[in-house]
């Protein structure tokens, strides 16, 4: 192969004291591209747990990382379920130990995860043609806080792997109240009602 590789132009910045940085957008409507709400863990690293890791040491380390939610991971390094901060603060460890008659020192995270299993999943390609408004609609439909996103394995043909996730409470804050205020706050209160449970 000879392929001709070009230089990109450089810009001299030697007169420039200072220089603004790009923001997130923070706020979006319902009709923005619902990619703007993907966590891609191909851009940023997803946190992760181990499932073996007991829960004392995961309800740790979940604090100090100040995140939500974590993916669980088995021992060959592949997403088996996630975690949430409700789950190790809530009631699951005592339901987990009263069910396994152990003690809650005891437990590991597999025993109190979402597996795989119970979660909602969609399809990169779907969201990619998707709008914030389709967001709304899929999470009034699945009852869950959280998406998985899915992607096509390029290196494993007819398989996919996590691409990454959407979660329903960053909808909440992100969804542009301004614009046809009544129309939006209708399903403001709609993804509310998702994220709190009230269905």
């Amino acid at each position: 192969m000879n392929n001709v590789f070009s230089a990109l132009p450089v810009q001299d910045l030697a007169r420039t004291g200072a220089i603004s940085t790009a923001k997130p957008v923070s706020h979006i409507g319902s009709e923005d591209s619902a990619v703007h709400l993907l966590k891609d863990f191909a851009e940023q690293k997803p946190a992760v747990l181990s499932s073996i890791m007991p829960v004392s040491e995961a309800r740790l380390w979940m604090r100090l990382a100040d995140t939500p939610i974590k993916l669980v991971e088995n021992q060959t390094g592949d997403c088996i379920g996630i975690l949430t901060i409700h789950d190790v603060n809530g009631e699951k460890p005592m339901m987990a130990a009263n069910r396994q008659g152990t003690a809650i020192p005891d437990l590991r995270v597999r025993d109190i995860m979402r597996p795989l299993s119970d979660l909602p999943a969609i399809h990169y390609r779907d969201l990619k043609s998707a709008t914030v408004g389709d967001l709304v609609s899929t999470f009034r439909e699945v009852h869950e806080e959280y998406l998985l996103v899915l992607d096509d394995d390029w290196k494993n043909p007819g398989q996919t792997y996590l691409r990454g996730l959407v979660k329903a409470r960053e909808l909440v804050q992100r969804l542009d109240l301004t614009i046809d205020l009544e129309h939006r706050a209708t399903k403001f209160y709609e993804i509310v009602n998702v994220v709190q449970g009230g269905f």
